[in-house]
């Protein structure tokens, strides 16, 4: 029987949609729903890392506002009167009409008013983005397979050395800029180049790129979908990671396999991972006093997404040394991609006696926390409670973060790798 998750996380279909549109620049998202849909959209994202979440903040997106007298007689003409006004006072390069559990189940025909404001000259999409179709996750999903169907277009010629990024979703993660950056960083050091297509470095061209690429990199199950579509309709191969790699180990061997597939000079590749191994040995040499001194090897809880579970867990145990009680993944991936994460997972923390839950429940979650007796806890604002009650330090490394405002720094490659040390330690050291 189908019980009510305490406390999930994500947000709706539609608000993953929404923060989507509104991270690829010049980008107009047009909401066909409530004004509430705005509202709860606006609280999702403020929660990842504080701040304002895009230039529209949720409450200023436009939306059709529908009321009571739509969801009778219909909201098409709202949608109508909506779409001409937004495109003569928000200036983009490309609107996106989203639409919500109201107006799909009343039945309007958004795709007919999409294509009439196109017949009219406008750059308008519509994309079936309902908070019933699932999390913020499946909205990412969403949006991507909608903007492929109805504005990608065939290429004569792909870019052998185009790269794009998928499974890094805009604000269901407080640290997805930095993840973003760090990726572009290190597959230029290899020669390569990134298609982000969100954040500042994206935009409308990285969105008519995508079936330019030479490859797609899926870091997260959530890319997969997409990275299909792209394979099935123009020919874009793709490599799946199993999670977004932190440290120079884990990202060093990525980069090998993915020049390897490419066919790229080893040279130069092997050259840049000695920098950066360089760069990381450097800074686990000044935390070697503090290690030491505070007793730094802990047992540990970790609570987050399919994005970061894999690496979190294998730098914590490879590299700190850190001994893994519980890995719990709370953004619930698709049924299919949880037996290889399981078994990815399986194999990091062989030897240890590790629990590994997919749970998206709140209460759930705590209790397999404070069952597990771990000495940190890394998760959520949501497992202050459960980190309480062990006693513990909590870092906060997952949607939502609470306790910081998180613009730039990543938790994935070499860099998240730092500013993962500087997080443990600044908790540590708080907590005396």
């Amino acid at each position: 029987m189908a019980r009510p998750l305490e406390s999930p996380g994500a947000g709706c279909a539609l608000h993953g949609a929404l923060h989507c549109a509104t991270a690829v620049p010049g980008v107009v998202p047009i909401l066909h729903a409530t004004a509430g849909c705005a509202v709860q959209a606006h609280l999702n994202g403020a929660a990842a890392g504080w701040g304002a979440p895009d230039r529209f903040g949720g409450l200023a997106a436009p939306a059709c506002n529908v009321f009571e007298k739509q969801v009778v007689f219909g909201a098409t003409a709202r949608l109508r009167e909506q779409i001409k006004n937004t495109v003569k006072i928000m200036d983009g390069g490309l609107h996106v009409v989203l639409t919500s559990c109201a107006t799909e189940m009343i039945g309007d025909d958004v795709p007919a008013m999409a294509k009439e404001a196109r017949d009219q000259g406008f750059p308008v999409l519509s994309i079936d983005s309902a908070g019933f179709r699932g999390s913020s996750h499946d909205g990412y999903v969403l949006f991507l397979k909608g903007v492929l169907a109805q504005f990608a277009e065939p290429v004569a010629e792909r870019d052998p050395l185009l790269v794009n990024l998928l499974g890094i979703v805009p604000r269901q993660d407080a640290f997805w800029e930095g993840d973003l950056a760090e990726w572009a960083r290190l597959l230029a050091g290899i020669g390569l180049r990134a298609n982000p297509v969100f954040g500042p470095e994206g935009g409308i061209d990285g969105l008519r790129d995508l079936p330019r690429a030479g490859s797609s990199l899926v870091v997260s199950p959530w890319g997969l979908e997409v990275a299909r579509a792209l394979e099935k309709d123009f020919g874009v191969p793709w490599l799946e990671t199993g999670g977004l790699t932190v440290g120079a180990v884990a990202s060093g061997s990525l980069l090998r396999d993915l020049a390897a597939r490419l066919d790229l000079p080893g040279e130069p590749v092997e050259a840049f991972i000695a920098a950066e191994t360089r760069r990381e040995d450097h800074h686990l040499g000044r935390l070697a006093d503090v290690y030491f001194r505070h007793d730094l090897q802990r047992s540990f809880a970790l609570v987050t997404g399919s994005l970061h579970a894999a690496g979190l867990a294998g730098f914590l145990t490879g590299t700190l040394g850190w001994l893994p009680c519980l890995i719990v993944v709370a953004d619930g991936p698709p049924e299919a991609s949880r037996p290889a994460l399981r078994e990815h997972l399986a194999a990091l923390t062989e030897g240890y006696d590790t629990r590994v839950l997919f749970s998206e429940d709140a209460g759930e979650i705590e209790a397999a926390i404070v069952e597990g007796g771990a000495e940190i806890v890394l998760g959520r604002a949501l497992d202050r409670g459960a980190a309480d009650a062990l006693g513990v330090e909590l870092v906060q490394v997952a949607f939502p973060v609470a306790d910081r405002l998180v613009l730039d720094k990543g938790l994935s490659g070499v860099r998240g790798a730092v500013t993962l040390i500087e997080e443990i330690a600044r908790a540590v050291l708080a907590a005396g």
